[in-house]
């Protein structure tokens, strides 16, 4: 093919020479030449297209650059949080200064408590064993613990359901007296007309821990009974008595059902170094049902769980060709421009359904968590478009040289 190019790319003058010695009418070599500009024009668009393909396999390989890099830093990055997560469920205090010393949290606080609430990978024994230290820091996590959860409009009985499946109450009285004591006081000052006092609020809590000990412990004989509850709990009230039908209520409430600690997931090793994860509140179709639900971002699919320690999937939504929009302060949309979301979820039976709709909405704590679900989507539903679009587009280019090859460079 190269020689064939520097033949149709012979200068001007060697072109005319070559006509008159073939003593063409000056009709038939205007023809020549006009065919001949003709390939030449053909020639220096197939180049053009040969710099457009080298230029786009350039792109790509700096996509690939980049990407590889900014896998390889965050791949850095998970090692250390896992480390640090592994130190910390060793020794708790060893944990939170080498994710210190690393720069993954602040020395406060506030990023300590977070990192404890949000954190799924943790030991629940070691939890609890760092917000019973009676020290300084210690103590101020523990109380931004208790308000990083949602304790308002909460009955005490859903309140301490919501509190402890975050850590393992330890086995010191101590300790449990310091936790419960500012969990009492964190539950008041999120319901301030609920109790007189912190201190009704706190003895009611242990007795509700008690109550849920004695009747779900196997090794317990003689269970307790609503009057025995509510005779234990006369004159906690500022001397006075609380109101029976809101024992009552607690006492039915925890002989139902007891509390429960959920185990430590394992689905961060599952899916390594996502995107995005968190809870969701993904809201359903024309049944209007809500479910709270575990999200993954990962390669351009949300996936999600009904717990994060599952194993099992619940669902995916393969995010090519959608779109997302804020709906409120804490929801967005995912959306299909045109048709239906190719989805796939587990119905209550267990099997794998197509999902039918063309909208999923779903619901955040927080506007900042709403902000950051949304750019996150974003970034991955163009990170995967910017790729496709470039690869389609050197095939197509690649598709043309190969036909201008073909048509005009091949010998009849």
């Amino acid at each position: 093919m190269a020689n064939r190019v520097t033949v149709v790319q012979n200068s001007r003058e060697v072109s005319n020479m070559a006509d008159k010695e073939l003593n063409l009418s000056e009709e038939e070599q205007a023809l020549l030449r006009q065919i001949r500009d003709e390939r030449e024009q053909l020639s220096r668009e197939i180049q053009e297209l040969r710099v457009q393909i080298a230029d786009i396999d350039n792109e790509l390989s700096a996509l690939e650059e980049v990407k590889n890099e900014d896998d390889r830093q965050e791949r850095l990055t998970q090692q250390r949080w896992k480390t640090g997560r592994n130190k910390f469920n060793a020794k708790p205090k060893d944990g939170i200064k080498y994710l210190v010393e690393e720069g993954l949290i602040k020395e406060t606080s506030d990023a300590i408590a977070e990192f404890l609430y949000k954190e799924d990978m943790l030991n629940m024994v070691s939890v609890g064993e760092y917000l019973g230290e009676n020290h300084d820091l210690n103590i101020e996590v523990l109380k931004k613990l208790v308000g990083l959860h949602k304790l308002d409009r909460l009955s005490l009985v859903d309140a301490l359901r919501e509190f402890l499946s975050s850590f393992h109450l330890p086995g010191e009285g101590q300790k449990i007296d310091r936790i419960m004591e500012h969990f009492a006081q964190g539950y008041c000052a999120a319901n301030p007309t609920l109790f007189s006092n912190s201190d009704t609020c706190y003895v009611l809590a242990y007795a509700i821990i008690m109550l849920n000990t004695s009747l779900h412990n196997p090794s317990v004989k003689n269970k307790p009974t609503l009057e025995s509850f509510i005779s234990m709990n006369r004159g906690i009230d500022n001397g006075s008595d609380l109101p029976p039908e809101l024992l009552t209520e607690f006492f039915e409430d925890i002989r139902r059902e007891q509390f429960k600690i959920p185990g430590m997931g394992n689905l961060a090793e599952t899916f390594f170094n996502p995107e995005k994860e968190g809870w969701l509140t993904k809201e359903g179709g024309k049944y209007k049902t809500k479910h709270r639900r575990w999200f993954i971002l990962k390669d351009n699919i949300l996936y999600y769980f009904k717990q994060p320690s599952d194993s099992e999937l619940t669902g995916s939504i393969p995010l090519d060709n959608l779109s997302v929009r804020e709906v409120s302060e804490a929801c967005f949309e995912i959306f299909a421009q045109d048709g239906v979301i190719k989805a796939w979820k587990k119905d209550s039976e267990g099997k794998v359904v197509k999902g039918n709709h063309d909208v999923y909405r779903l619901v955040c704590d927080t506007k900042e968590e709403k902000d950051d679900w949304i750019k996150s989507i974003q970034a991955s539903v163009a990170k995967a478009s910017i790729h496709d679009t470039l690869k389609e587009k050197r095939q197509k280019l690649t598709n043309d040289l190969q036909q201008f090859d073909y048509l005009y460079f091949t010998p009849s």
